[in-house]
């Protein structure tokens, strides 16, 4: 994969790294993410998939006993050479082709370990889709629910992976004006190499899916697919 293709990411927590030390712990960290975006518009015109993109990122997360929350921000840009997602407006659908989009994403979680090594999180997210080129954008806001777990191989590697769901979140365009429905699942798996007890380094696949709904009931359907290479520091308070 080029690397103009790869970007910056700062992963929400490592499963693992939050729960193996002290009861209050603070973590940043730093990740490459190259993706591809891709998916169907529906009857009414082409699939869709673009031709390079990824995301860059800022995290913080804080944990304090079985408890954690952390703030994810990303922003990337995607490429499409021919077709691309349709736009939706309260007039419906306008096709859209040889565009650049900048997708910008926020999650705010709420996680607890309820076992010892399997939490539950609340995620609060926020997706803007942003036509560069064209005066149109999508938001997209939804509350969703999530499970993370993490296995040790031994005192240097340990295997984790979460899946999240957002359900029923509101789709709105430009003008703030409510233009439709939509629900989202991601799935993450990945592995932690241990550098030492601060310094981490992480690699792994993550698949995010969104389903959308408009007024029209036209509906868009679309996968984001990644690899990354990453890096946490985290420390004890």
């Amino acid at each position: 994969m080029p690397a103009k293709n790869l970007y910056l990411i700062l992963i929400l927590f490592i499963p693992g790294i939050n729960n193996a030390y002290a009861d209050q712990r603070l973590t940043f960290g730093a990740k490459l993410l190259g993706a591809n975006w891709s998916g169907d518009n529906g009857t009414a015109s082409a699939d869709f998939e673009s031709d390079k993109g990824g995301q860059f990122g800022l995290n913080v997360s804080y944990k304090i006993g079985n408890f954690y929350t952390g703030l994810n921000l990303q922003r990337g840009e995607y490429s499409f050479k021919n077709n691309a997602p349709d736009k939706f407006t309260v007039l419906g659908r306008v096709t859209s082709s040889n565009v650049k989009i900048e997708q910008s994403d926020l999650d705010l979680l709420f996680g607890y370990y309820f076992w010892p090594q399997v939490s539950l999180f609340v995620d609060i997210k926020r997706v803007n889709n942003n036509w560069l080129n064209e005066p149109y954008e999508q938001k997209f806001l939804g509350l969703g629910l999530g499970v993370s777990a993490y296995t040790p191989i031994n005192n240097r590697w340990t295997l984790f992976g979460s899946f999240g769901v957002i359900g029923d979140g509101e789709i709105k365009n430009s003008n703030d004006i409510k233009v439709g429905v939509g629900n989202s699942w991601a799935l993450e798996l990945g592995t932690v190499y241990s550098i030492n007890a601060r310094n981490f380094v992480n690699a792994g696949i993550k698949t995010r899916n969104y389903r959308f709904e408009y007024l029209d009931s036209s509906k868009q359907d679309y996968n984001i697919n990644a690899i990354f290479i990453g890096y946490n520091y985290s420390f004890a308070l």
